[in-house]
């Protein structure tokens, strides 16, 4: 069963760009806008992860992943004038990186997958002012 209502599937289609939480071994936090990919079937978020030679590091994203595998991930935006009422999903869940197949997501081999384990959302399907209400897989 998944975590996702009927709403927020149809939000999370209709978007393209989230934004990604992680920590390292430090615990600083580290977030990023990133492009994504919902996977209403699974449940789960594609993220593009190359590597980037020419600036001779990795995503530090992935690098995180790689020791500490803990993610949040927020879609949000605003409907248009004259309310401009905020909507959107966050997940909390872990984190894979993917050494192939991410070609079929229109990212290059390497990806990053984010299986949720907690969601909530405001405005999207509820009322954007009310309280969220997580839910737990």
């Amino acid at each position: 069963m998944s975590l996702f209502t009927d709403p927020e599937i149809d939000f999370l289609r209709q978007h393209r760009v989230g934004r990604l939480a992680t920590s390292g071994k430090s615990g600083r936090p580290h977030v990023v806008p990133v492009l994504y990919r919902f996977d209403a079937e699974r449940g789960s978020f594609g993220i593009g992860a190359r590597e980037l030679p020419e600036r001779g590091q990795d995503r530090l994203y992935a690098r995180h992943v790689a020791v500490n595998p803990q993610v949040a991930f927020v879609v949000d935006d605003f409907t248009s004038e004259p309310s401009w009422t905020p909507r959107g999903v966050t997940v909390k869940g872990e984190a894979r990186v993917h050494t192939e197949g991410g070609e079929l997501l229109g990212f290059g081999p390497r990806w990053l997958e984010i299986v949720p384990g907690w969601v909530s959302s405001w405005g999207v399907g509820t009322d954007p002012f009310r309280p969220a209400v997580p839910r737990r897989g």
